[in-house]
Order: structure tokens, then sequence, then C-alpha cells
């Protein structure tokens, strides 16, 4: 027993490592959970879904990705883990999730990662949502189950999917000219045609009065969908409300700190400082 406690405690510390080095801005909002298992069990689920994303953002492999697809049905059929991963989310499924619960978004957001494996600039804002909900909405849902009452859970995955398509589509703004270098743009062909925006204006990081109209179009729908999804903020445990105010004001102040700079997305990626992120969490104390 005290083996399997202290393996348990090994396999959370990974989760959180990966967290910690790939997402500042998460770990920062989710390590102010007082409860000791929720904060791990979101660890665990990130883990789960930075592997899998890494696997076609990073490496590119779809057998990789593949193997993924394979533990989750492994774990689904049978309850064998093999890996840290699948370890620490053992322990959440079973203090989180229903017992007939069917993994849905787990698997789609592999699917979502098949799509940028095999991608395709989004014809339509409706393509660029159904996108979103596949690698970020979808992650919305899983932390759900975490992060809410279940008298509250159908509720809640509506505003997973309004908050997960806001920070996307923030991480879309935000990577426009390091998505250009990998070949790929996620703006919809449509919206670029109605402001007058070009792939060659792209490419040459042309910063015009039309691409900051085509930026802003953006950038409105996402600022709506973070309003819409705070104003329900007490769908959501207590505990989890100001963790999960500051994970949607930090993604958010990424939209402003872009609009500060004059919108250069091109020549280098804009991050909020350190110091603003203080100031926004001292902030959220001091309104709640």
């Amino acid at each position: 027993m005290i083996f399997k406690y202290i393996q348990r405690e090994k396999d959370f510390n990974q989760c959180k490592k990966l967290i910690m080095e790939n997402s500042k801005t998460f770990y920062k909002a989710f390590g102010m959970l007082k409860n000791s298992l929720d904060r791990k069990s979101i660890y665990a689920v990130y883990a789960y879904c930075r592997v899998v994303d890494d696997s076609i953002d990073e490496y590119k492999d779809l057998n990789l990705l593949k193997s993924y697809e394979d533990k989750l049905k492994k774990y689904q059929t049978s309850g064998i883990t093999d890996d840290f991963i699948f370890r620490s989310l053992d322990v959440v499924f079973k203090n989180y999730y229903p017992k007939d619960y069917q993994f849905e978004p787990y698997y789609d957001l592999i699917e979502g990662q098949r799509q940028d494996y095999q991608f395709k600039q989004p014809e339509t804002m409706d393509d660029l949502l159904k996108y979103c909900y596949l690698v970020a909405g979808v992650v919305g849902e899983m932390l759900s189950y975490i992060l809410s009452p279940k008298e509250n859970h159908h509720e809640v995955k509506v505003v997973a999917k309004e908050l997960g398509e806001a920070m996307q589509i923030t991480n879309i703004l935000r990577d426009i000219g390091e998505d250009l270098k990998r070949g790929r743009i996620y703006i919809p062909k449509d919206l670029m045609k109605k402001h007058g925006v070009l792939e060659s204006d792209l490419k040459a990081g042309v910063v015009s009065t039309n691409f900051k109209n085509l930026f802003e179009e953006l950038a409105v729908y996402a600022t709506n969908q973070y309003d819409k999804s705070l104003s329900k903020i007490n769908l959501f445990k207590e505990d989890a409300r100001i963790p999960l105010a500051a994970a949607s004001y930090l993604y958010r102040e990424i939209i402003e700190t872009i609009r500060k700079n004059d919108y250069q997305v091109f020549l280098k990626r804009q991050v909020v400082s350190k110091e603003r992120k203080e100031e926004i969490v001292k902030n959220i104390y001091f309104r709640s």
C-alpha cells in the first residue's frame, strides 16, 4: 500500500513537471486550487493533453499519436495502465468521472491532432470553431468533471466549450507568425477575403489596417466568449472559481498585450509580463 502511494505521488509529480515546463499560465492559475487531489488531477489531464498535442506539433509522428490512442483503448477495456500519465488518470477517473464514462473528449483530442497532421486552412468561421472544439473545447470538458459539482455538469460543459474557443482563438492570434513558419494559417479564408488580407501579406509580415481589422474580428469574438464563460463562473466549485477566473484573465491579457505592441505577431511571440500576471492575479483576489 505504501509503495502504491509513493508510486502515485511520483506519477503526479511527473505530470506537474510537464505543466510547469510547458504552460506557466495554467500552472499559475490552477496551482491556486486548495484541494490537493483537484490540483493533481488537473496536472494529470494537462499531461495527457500535452503529450497528445506534442506527438504531432513537435514530433509529427502519427505512430506516436496512435500509441496514445491504443493506451486509452487498453485502459478503457481492461483498466490496465502502463505509464505515469495513465496511472495518474486512473486516479482521476475513479474519483471524478461516472462509471459508464466513454472518454469521448479524450478520443476527440486525438482526432483534432490527426486533423492538424493533415492540415487544411479553415474555409469558414464554423470550420475554425469545430477545430477549436477538438483541440481546446474537449480539454474544458475533461476538466469540468474535476472543477464542477455533479449537478451542474451539463451546463458547465457549455461553459467549457466557450472558454475553449476563446483560449484557442487567442493562441491562434498570438502564434500567427510561428504557424506561418510551419506552413499553417488558422485564420479562415472567408475572413481574410472579407478584410482584404492575402496569404502573401501574412507571409510578408504586413501589419496593415486590414490586418488589424481581421485580428480584431477574431479578438472580439474571443473576448465575448471569455465574458460569457466568466458570467457563469458560479456554476463551478467555489474553490475553482478564482483559478478559472485567473486562467481566463491571464489568457485574455495576451490579446491586450498584442494590441499594445501594435499587433506585431510576425517577428516575435507576444507574452504577458510576469509583473502584469501578478497584478491580474492580485486584482482577482481583491474582487473576490
